[in-house]
């Protein structure tokens, strides 16, 4: 099985209003989700703000292009703050046809879908109801079996790099850390938020954090086969990306493009038996 994972997308309706932003965006939107949803994948998978401000005219850009593809796409969106910034969640989850949270069973692995966006400009920080704590604590009961693929926007607190900052992770309060952990098979939780790459490994889970693809032109690819899981990062190399993502993200409201999102040497790939012993720190 193979998932196609991209970061924080940020996909703007609106930019600074002159010819040359708007065509770079435009160029830059057009190769990488292509390049994107080209990739032959089971399901692609967004973690969050996959808008910049949450338009409806920012959503029916990207979801035209997943139509575009038919039944070749599964795509799945995970909410994230920037998509909440303009319209209430249930709009958004109205407009686009999309559910809050979810699982997909598998034969090679439990994927489990997660919401953690609030609704506020506020406070970015991320949060979940307890309807939801107590779905994922009761899903995890009968789900021990097989590798588990656990997808949200906010990194857990005290995980990958940035969790500790003000607002850049799940609140402290919320024990999502404490239910995953009665998960006794191999476990990756995958985060986007603080737009930089990392990868964590505490006993039998590990930890992924992805970098903005403005910042760092690239999508995850996770693979699950013959008793693996491994993550690798896909990168969009060309020139011409590079120099397209660099003058939008300084050319666009609500994103600051961030000068460490390249990540330390253990941030790009991932490779774990299912049955293998776990420690460290990272992996």
């Amino acid at each position: 099985m193979k998932i196609a994972m991209i970061g924080d997308l940020h996909y703007p309706s609106m930019v600074i209003n002159r010819p040359e932003v708007v065509k770079a965006r435009d160029a830059f939107f057009e190769h990488v989700l292509s390049a994107f949803f080209e990739t032959e994948a089971d399901y692609h998978i967004s973690i969050g703000d996959l808008t910049n401000v949450g338009e409806f005219a920012e959503f029916d850009y990207i979801f035209s292009k997943v139509n575009s593809y038919g039944s070749r796409v599964r795509f799945i969106h995970i909410m994230g703050n920037h998509d909440t910034y303009t319209h209430a969640k249930a709009d958004v989850l109205a407009a686009t046809g999309r559910e809050p949270y979810g699982l997909i069973e598998t034969d090679e692995a439990t994927i489990v879908m997660l919401d953690t966006a609030r609704e506020t400009v506020t406070d970015w920080s991320g949060f979940m109801e307890d309807d939801q704590l107590a779905w994922l604590e009761a899903a995890l009961r009968h789900h021990s079996d097989k590798p588990m693929l656990v997808f949200a926007h906010h990194p857990i607190y005290g995980t990958t790099a940035r969790s500790k900052e003000a607002m850049m992770s799940l609140h402290e309060t919320v024990e999502l850390r404490q239910i995953l952990n009665k998960h006794t098979g191999i476990g990756f939780y995958f985060n986007g938020h603080n737009h930089t790459n990392s990868i964590v490994n505490e006993r039998n889970w590990y930890f992924v954090q992805t970098a903005a693809m403005l910042d760092i032109p690239a999508f995850r690819l996770i693979t699950v086969e013959s008793g693996h899981v491994s993550v690798e990062l896909i990168r969009l190399e060309d020139e011409s990306v590079l120099q397209w993502a660099y003058f939008l993200s300084r050319h666009m409201p609500y994103f600051e493009p961030f000068p460490s999102a390249e990540g330390d040497e253990f941030s790009t790939r991932v490779s774990a038996h299912f049955h293998s012993s776990f420690g460290g720190s990272k992996g």
